[in-house]
């Protein structure tokens, strides 16, 4: 763990926040494919899913639904408190963009956390009622987060990182990636 989270910082401390953030919203665009895929042989019908498949995708989606969790919940915190809070000395934090992504985060955050409890249901359902219930509960709050999440991301990459990319200052953006580093550093210790 320290020797990924050395190399981490590493990569944050030698590259432009907006690169970092960027690169991060890749990765999730990424997790988020695999985890579109995970769904789809779920909801294929009970006949050609043999069952012990269907476990295998069922733990799947749970390891990658908690990790999904993990990596926004450090994301956004890195923006809301890195990014954001600079960034808002050009464009304001009330009545902009700033403040609807910090409502979409917070959105987003509450549908993630449902869904991953609803999967953890589903893990431990194999076949009958409840289980369909489960999956169909899965596939859509899944189907919103995946969403709202790809929507957040567009937004963010199209039109914060643009105009923090042209605002920022080199001073400014050497700031961030250092907040950036402090709070990737400390959420990892702290879990």
């Amino acid at each position: 763990m320290d020797h990924k989270l050395d190399y981490r910082h590493s990569e944050i401390k030698n590259q432009d926040p907006i690169k970092t953030l960027k690169i991060e919203h890749l990765e999730t665009i990424q997790r988020l494919e695999m985890i579109e895929r995970s769904l789809q042989y779920l909801e294929s019908s009970p006949s050609r899913t043999a069952m012990k498949r269907c476990k295998i995708e069922q733990s799947r989606l749970r390891t990658w639904v908690n990790e999904l969790e993990g990596r926004m919940t450090l994301h956004f915190l890195m923006e809301e408190e890195g990014l954001f809070p600079t960034l808002s000395e050009y464009l304001g934090k009330e009545h902009g963009p700033i403040e609807v992504l910090l409502e979409e985060h917070t959105e987003i955050k509450a549908i993630l956390s449902e869904w991953k409890d609803e999967v953890g249901v589903l893990s431990q359902s194999f076949f009958g009622s409840v289980r369909d219930a489960s999956l169909q509960r899965v596939l859509d709050l899944g189907d919103a987060v995946m969403s709202r999440l790809r929507l957040h991301i567009s937004k963010e990459n199209q039109i914060i990182f643009k105009i923090s990319e042209v605002s920022l200052s080199e001073k400014e953006k050497n700031f961030v990636a250092q907040k950036l580093q402090y709070i990737e550093k400390t959420h990892l210790e702290n879990r």
